[in-house]
């Protein structure tokens, strides 16, 4: 795959800068280019010890499984074929996601020696996750042990990876869903966090649509910028 520039990037923007965190967005035409350009930061913050937050949006429906999943375990490859959704594998761990339009997504990168462990990490995603949202008017903590839930409603996933002399921590926000198709092309996980308790998709997921938020994603990624701001300080203690 071809590699893009990290200094003069194509599709990148500078939103904002807190010390030495760039907050950027950057959006790729697929979302096996976006995976590769969130390895590219990370290759980089082990580098040059820049930090950066990235800020973009899913593309056209496609199957992103964690790094230890199985296709034929976590997506009916067959309904899969028939509508035309690939599937892509990313670095980091967790559960298998259905990435489409309706995803709002975030990366951190930065050196590994700032010394954050796995946990903490999860729980500075968390944060910046639960202060965005909390700007909406919506109630949300963090859930497991990588998840963002409003009450019992899964609304954000993360997942992370320590590599290259870095930690590459990323996630998402749930802007609006589409149940039928998520429930046609990923089967229930063969591994969930407690709080799930064996529901389905549907049962299990909420979204700023469906709690009667509609917020445009130019207004999620400038609320998770201004969560980034408020973090900002405290992530330069790590």
């Amino acid at each position: 795959m071809q590699r893009r520039s990290l200094d003069q990037p194509p599709h990148a923007r500078l939103i904002c800068s807190y010390g030495d965190l760039d907050v950027i967005r950057w959006s790729e035409p697929t979302v096996e280019t976006d995976l590769d350009v969130d390895e590219q930061l990370a290759q980089n913050a082990g580098q040059t010890g820049r930090r950066i937050l990235r800020l973009w949006w899913g593309s056209n429906p496609t199957v992103v499984l964690g790094c230890g999943d199985k296709p034929e375990a976590a997506l009916n490859v067959e309904e899969c074929e028939r509508r035309g959704i690939g599937w892509v594998r990313r670095v980091t761990g967790g559960g298998t996601v259905l990435q489409t339009h309706g995803v709002f997504n975030y990366s951190y990168t930065a050196p590994s020696h700032r010394r954050m462990d796995m946990r903490r990490a999860f729980e500075r995603g968390a944060e910046l996750i639960a202060g965005a949202l909390a700007q909406f008017g919506v109630d949300a903590q963090q859930r497991g042990i990588s998840d963002v839930a409003v009450g019992d409603l899964k609304i954000s996933g993360n997942a992370q990876a320590r590599k290259w002399g870095a930690v590459l921590l990323h996630g998402t926000v749930l802007v609006y869903v589409d149940y039928d198709l998520l429930e046609a092309v990923l089967k229930h996980p063969h591994r969930e966090p407690d709080y799930r308790q064996g529901r389905s998709h549907r049962d299990f997921l909420t979204s700023l649509r469906d709690l009667g938020v509609n917020a445009s994603f130019v207004e999620v990624e400038h609320a998770v910028a201004d969560a980034a701001r408020r973090l900002a300080l405290e992530a330069d203690d790590e």
